[in-house]
């Protein structure tokens, strides 16, 4: 199990061979960007459905448009979500990855995330069953970008594929000078 969690390492040989993705500096990263595993993507994104769910305490239709609000522009914020600083990861530009992810690409690139919260919504009022079929849905969801992230060359799941992002690692919230 623990090679399939850790599988995805990018060497600076492998990076230079693979064509839109080649090996370059940043400024913020020191050395070459290195393709980052399922297993720290898997968490960045936990603690970002925690506090997603946090928002959630809020009352009435605020907190939940809260929760999609961060979801959505999360990737987007100065150093990225706050799980992906913790974790030291942040998402680039596929075309350049010494730009970091906009607002625009990570509103579609976590699309799939808000419209399981549209989802909740929708079928959430449907007593047991409706908790189960969100539930399910959350899973088959994970689940199925878990296995995009580890079969895609690039660490790519869908999300970044139609946003044009790929996610590396970058420097944790310790390492930075604030």
């Amino acid at each position: 199990w623990r090679s399939y969690f850790l599988r995805g390492i990018r060497t600076e040989e492998t990076m230079a061979e693979e064509a839109p993705f080649k090996a370059r500096e940043d400024k913020e990263a020191e050395g070459p960007l290195i393709k980052t595993y399922v297993l720290e993507r898997f968490i960045a994104r936990f603690i970002d459905i925690l506090i997603m769910g946090a928002f959630f305490a809020f009352p009435t239709v605020v907190g939940p448009l809260a929760g999609a609000t961060y979801i959505l522009i999360a990737d987007g914020l100065k150093n990225g979500s706050i799980g992906k600083r913790i974790i030291g990861l942040k998402v680039v530009s596929l075309e350049d990855p010494a730009t970091q992810c906009d607002f625009k690409q990570s509103i579609i690139r976590n699309s799939v995330f808000a419209l399981l919260i549209v989802i909740y919504y929708i079928i959430c009022w449907i007593p047991y069953l409706g908790k189960v079929l969100v539930f399910l849905s959350w899973v088959a969801v994970l689940g199925m970008e878990m296995i995009l992230i580890y079969t895609n060359d690039l660490g790519e799941r869908f999300g970044d594929r139609i946003s044009g992002t790929i996610v590396v690692r970058g420097r944790k919230t310790s390492d930075t000078d604030s």
